[in-house]
């Protein structure tokens, strides 16, 4: 009996690699906003411009403040990054339920003047009349009769009406 040995190949070995973790395709039902001290649940907005209009709610102190000065912050694994308008939608679908979305206000960049703007007290904007709100935001919308604008209102409010 003859025995053949075969040559020996080295083999590549790779460490262990963890099995990518799925990728989460249905937003949070509802994110926790905090601006400064302050902390409050939202629906999850769909898109950048809606997250704004919610914070613009959430806290009268920014209703004033131009749209393009809000920024939203979330932890990395490392730190905190911004929220870009352009991957609000990839970003928001990947954080857990009630994930804690910072609110933060740029500063003004070089050149830029807010001076011209009117200046309002927020004290002014303490009550809105929930007629002239809905009036506001539009009501209508084809089916439920409340746009989804109104509904999230209602959520943050914590009423049902």
């Amino acid at each position: 009996m003859k025995l053949h040995l075969g040559t020996c190949q080295s083999v590549i070995s790779t460490p262990y690699q963890a099995a990518p973790e799925p990728v989460k395709n249905d937003p949070p039902e509802a994110l926790t906003y905090r601006f400064g001290e302050n902390s409050a649940w939202v629906p999850t907005p769909r898109n950048h411009e809606e997250a704004i209009d919610l914070a613009k709610h959430a806290y009268p102190e920014l209703r004033y403040v131009r749209r393009d000065r809000i920024t939203f912050h979330t932890t990395g694994k490392t730190s905190i990054a911004c929220i870009t308008p352009a991957a609000w939608e990839l970003v928001v679908r990947r954080l857990p339920h009630y994930h804690v979305v910072d609110i933060r206000i740029r500063e003004p960049a070089e050149g830029e003047d807010d001076s011209g703007l009117p200046g309002y007290s927020y004290s002014a904007m303490d009550y809105v009349p929930q007629e002239k709100e809905e009036m506001y935001w539009g009501k209508i919308e084809s089916g439920s009769g409340r746009s989804r604008l109104s509904r999230m209102i209602s959520f943050v409010r914590g009423s049902d009406a």
